[in-house]
């Protein structure tokens, strides 16, 4: 009996040590690194996350955190009027100076010119934030999928019930 036992025991314990645990945690959410470089102004968006507001004249400029800048025409107070909206991924600031909006896109500085025309980027100052934009780690401590820089940058993290989750912070 004692030599079953003996045996047995390992066979028992390496099936729980192999064993995959569900976990909830944060999985990647990956982008194009060119796609998310690109500005664009589109139509005017629902508010979801907003961040931090800027005035210039009759306009107002307000951060989606993450995801652009709102144009909202306030020539009438009482009735403001959204216009556009400019989309920089990773945006978390904004100025106006002139005919110039100045913002981070991830972590590069952007200068953009903005007209009711449309949009220029007229210049791009690359890494000028270090530590403004960091999705390397997800929002809370916890388990999480480690990132796969084959599947592109991460742009962005899923709270999710994990399978395998390697990593925690």
């Amino acid at each position: 009996m004692k030599k079953i036992m003996f045996v047995m025991l390992p066979v028992l314990l390496a099936s729980c040590w192999n064993k995959q645990v569900e976990v909830m945690g944060y999985a990647p959410i990956y982008g194009d690194t060119l796609q998310m470089k690109t500005i664009a102004v589109t139509t005017a968006q629902p508010y979801e996350g907003g961040g931090k507001i800027f005035v210039k004249g009759n306009t107002l400029f307000q951060v989606e955190n993450g995801k652009g800048i709102h144009v909202t025409d306030i020539s009438n107070p009482s009735s403001p009027q959204k216009t556009a909206f400019i989309k920089v991924a990773g945006c978390q600031e904004v100025t106006v100076k002139d005919d110039m909006i100045y913002a981070n896109n991830l972590n590069d500085l952007v200068v953009i010119n903005y007209t009711s025309q449309g949009i220029s980027l007229v210049k791009r100052l690359p890494a000028t934030f270090k530590n403004l934009y960091n999705s390397s780690r997800p929002p809370e401590r916890g388990k999480f999928q480690c990132p796969d820089k084959t599947k592109g940058i991460v742009i962005g993290w899923e709270k999710k019930l994990l399978t395998g989750a390697n990593c925690s912070y």
